[in-house]
């Protein structure tokens, strides 16, 4: 048996992928390709008649839209997915299958899926754990952020890297990884020092923004805690992008900003899109703190 994998490149999908390995370990050859959402289809285009070697293609943890769907919606295709606006289009499949709805992270709607059918030691669904942490930013063990911080520093390709590193789970850390977490809160901090901040409303959430094109998530979620605010927002004009993360507290959808503001997308906590003239006019609103 045949599997192709095809993944985000960030830790939720290394988890989603690693998963995956583990359910198919003695049952298929598995192949690990990581992609984004902009390249799924131009790298599916030049797999061409290959795909139809591969008895499964499963395609993890990317917002797909209505333009990605009939370039994947084939019958040996399986689709998996935690993002909302994902989700409201789980009804276009009609020949793959498609387990899209909102969840913490991808990586544990796999594992839930497939649990019935799993064997994992305590370490490996410690690592599931600490994955889902992270990708809901529910954050109750340091560990989740130290993952992060090991993936967000390898070289590419990094999910292949995360998979071979942690393929039986979690484990003590070694003196380059440890020298990894140093160095990116190092590096965090600094950004964090020289940030300018930014508050604002939206509606009645209270945000606050910044540039940074280093840790979104992590200078996200501090601005959140110092701040006391509902709604992070990090731009990063290298990229052009915008991301919004929400607090731990809060019930507000970013991803709906991100659809109305910046032509994107996301998850209730986590979300981005473009750097529009709208959100330019929104932030017109905003005080420098």
């Amino acid at each position: 048996m045949n599997v192709l994998i095809y993944t985000d490149n960030d830790l939720d999908g290394a988890g989603s992928a690693l998963v995956l390995k583990w359910y198919f370990e003695t049952i298929a050859n598995v192949v690990v390709e990581e992609t984004g959402e902009s390249t799924l289809l131009s790298k599916l285009k030049s797999k061409n008649g290959a795909l139809d070697t591969f008895d499964k293609v499963f395609i993890c943890d990317l917002a797909l839209t209505e333009e990605h769907i009939p370039g994947v919606d084939r019958e040996n295709f399986v689709i998996f997915d935690h993002h909302v606006d994902h989700s409201k289009l789980k009804d276009n499949y009609k020949n793959a299958r498609a387990v899209v709805k909102p969840y913490t992270s991808c990586t544990k709607l796999i594992y839930d899926t497939f649990l019935s059918k799993l064997s994992l030691t305590q370490k490996q669904v410690e690592l599931i754990n600490f994955i889902d942490q992270y990708d809901s930013y529910k954050i109750k063990d340091v560990e989740a952020l130290k993952l992060n911080a090991i993936f967000y520093l390898y070289n590419n390709p990094k999910v292949n890297k995360f998979i071979e590193s942690f393929n039986h789970g979690m484990r003590d850390f070694n003196i380059l990884e440890k020298n990894s977490i140093t160095l990116f809160f190092k590096k965090l901090k600094e950004q964090m020092n020289n940030a300018e901040v930014f508050e604002g409303k939206i509606k009645d959430y209270k945000v606050v923004a910044t540039f940074a094109n280093y840790a979104i998530n992590e200078v996200a979620h501090s601005l959140i805690a110092k701040h006391k605010a509902d709604i992070g927002i990090v731009v990063n004009k290298d990229t052009k992008t915008v991301s919004f993360r929400r607090s731990k507290t809060s019930e507000v959808d970013v991803s709906i900003l991100a659809r109305k503001f910046c032509n994107g997308g996301g998850s209730v906590g986590a979300a981005g899109g473009a750097l529009t003239e709208q959100f330019g006019n929104l932030t017109k609103l905003f005080t420098r703190v």
